[in-house]
């Protein structure tokens, strides 16, 4: 009687991510609209341990831009904090995609940095973004474009930040194409004062019910000015239009 094999083919952690990545990568072509990548997206780096994540231009931080932000999946509170008090303009994470062609730790940028860049890494922290994994992405036309994932344990190998780098370019590639396919908007559309009013209890984080309450219309009237707005703001959810319309001064708070 020959010795019982006890070897097995079931693969490991590290090869679950391996797995998951080039999984990721061969369902990109599936995806039909942006909504539908950024979610996909969204559950890759959840099952590396992060919990949101943000794309986007960081060029030129000190100026306004209705097309900065790509998508965003960033803790809503911690997104109004860090728009309505300018922080981008002082973000180390920002700052180190402009200058460097490589990925990076959060925490690596963090202990290079004290005052006001110090300040806002110690309230990413609030919001269980207490580290992060960097990554510039370079344009054909020499575009950086910055991909940023926050978790508040980072316990991820080089690895796995391989993985997630590739898997990284590969979405950049596709949502740019995906973008490119957009209809050019010369113009960002003005939201009507109702919009920007419902937009802004949105970013105070009430629901379409709440919103009705506050302003005495009905709910459907409200969810109609929230979808209105995004209509008008080309964002595919609530969060980015909450932050366009913040970087374009359409609302405050």
């Amino acid at each position: 009687m020959g010795r019982k094999d006890t070897s097995t083919d079931e693969p490991g952690p590290a090869e679950l991510l391996t797995y998951a990545t080039f999984e990721f990568i061969e369902q990109l072509e599936q995806q039909e609209d942006i909504a539908s990548l950024l979610g996909a997206f969204q559950k890759l780096i959840e099952r590396f341990g992060f919990n949101s994540y943000c794309i986007g231009d960081p060029a030129s931080p000190n100026k306004p831009r209705a097309n900065r932000v790509w998508g965003i999946a960033w803790p809503r509170e911690w997104m109004t904090r860090h728009l309505h008090h300018n922080y981008i303009a002082a973000d180390p994470v920002i700052q180190e995609m402009l200058v460097r062609n490589t990925s990076f730790r959060w925490r690596d940028v963090r202990v290079a940095e004290d005052g006001l860049s110090g300040k806002i890494m110690d309230e990413a922290g609030e919001f269980k973004m207490s580290d992060g994994f960097g990554l510039p992405i370079y344009s054909p036309d020499g575009t950086v474009i910055g991909i940023s994932m926050g978790t508040d344990r980072y316990e991820i190998s080089k690895r796995d930040e391989a993985c997630l780098h590739l898997a990284a370019i590969y979405f950049h590639a596709k949502l740019e194409r995906m973008r490119a396919l957009e209809a050019p908007r010369p113009l960002l559309p003005r939201l009507t004062p109702r919009e920007r009013e419902c937009l802004s209890w949105v970013a105070a984080g009430k629901t379409d019910w709440e919103i009705s309450q506050i302003l005495n219309i009905s709910q459907q009237t409200a969810h109609e000015h929230v979808q209105n707005a995004l209509v008008k703001l080309n964002a595919t959810t609530r969060a980015q239009a909450v932050a366009i319309a913040l970087l374009t001064r359409q609302i405050s708070v």
